[in-house]
């Protein structure tokens, strides 16, 4: 069984289909999704609706939770994330759905039993997993995370697989590289894919500066890159 896994689209519908669009085709049976379909860019309601009608099987985000007013956020911050100050009927039907499931949440796919977390297993909200040999949880197959926007795959301390899938949306290693991951459930063999994306000119006008200065970063893309026709 192939089994796609996104996460971070944050507001980047573009993003969000350019990923999807290279899933397409590929034997995929189903999709997961490791939260944080808002905050950051514009088009927040327009990638719950794309989610929603994939219907992949998701966790809850930290942004998803700071828009529900489950988690705190500064006005600092909240200029930064520019969620959206009027969610939509998508939005909210997005927000009741993560909020119903919570930050984690274990699946069996392919007889595979997988742990699915935004952050990290002890702190699926906020926490900041950066390799595979930081994972701790025991007792799975696979270990699925996302939040830090950079991918990473490979075999934990207790002998799972763990990746981060890199973020569909706002890439933090490479700008100009959107990522994703693909995991067969019968070779337990897992792939970091990079698409190459070219960003929208008034998607990065009505971001923060902040999140236009990071998308700079050029460091080499961890993951097979993809070649676009």
């Amino acid at each position: 069984m192939r089994v796609g896994i996104l996460a971070d689209a944050h507001g980047n519908l573009a993003g969000l289909d350019a990923c999807l669009n290279f899933l397409r085709g590929r034997n995929i049976a189903h999709c997961l999704y490791l939260g944080d379909a808002v905050g950051y860019f514009a088009q927040s309601e327009a990638v719950c609706a794309r989610l929603r009608a994939l219907s992949p099987t998701i966790v809850q985000g930290n942004h998803e939770a700071m828009l529900a007013g489950q988690l705190p956020v500064t006005p600092e911050a909240r200029d930064i994330i520019r969620l959206p100050s009027r969610p939509g009927p998508q939005t909210l039907l997005w927000l009741r759905e993560c909020a119903a499931v919570g930050p984690c949440r274990e699946v069996r796919l392919g007889g595979r039993r997988i742990h699915m977390a935004h952050g990290s297993p002890q702190n699926p909200l906020l926490g900041r997993i950066e390799s595979s040999d930081q994972v701790t949880a025991t007792g799975y197959d696979v270990i699925v995370l996302g939040h830090t926007h950079r991918p990473f795959v490979g075999c934990s301390p207790s002998g799972a697989l763990a990746l981060n899938p890199g973020s569909c949306g706002y890439p933090r290693d490479n700008g100009r590289c959107l990522s994703l991951a693909v995991l067969d459930t019968v070779s337990m063999a897992a792939e970091i894919f990079r698409i190459p994306f070219v960003w929208p000119q008034d998607l990065l006008e009505q971001a923060h500066s902040a999140v236009r200065r990071a998308l700079n970063r050029m460091a080499p893309p961890l993951g097979t890159m993809v070649a676009l026709p």
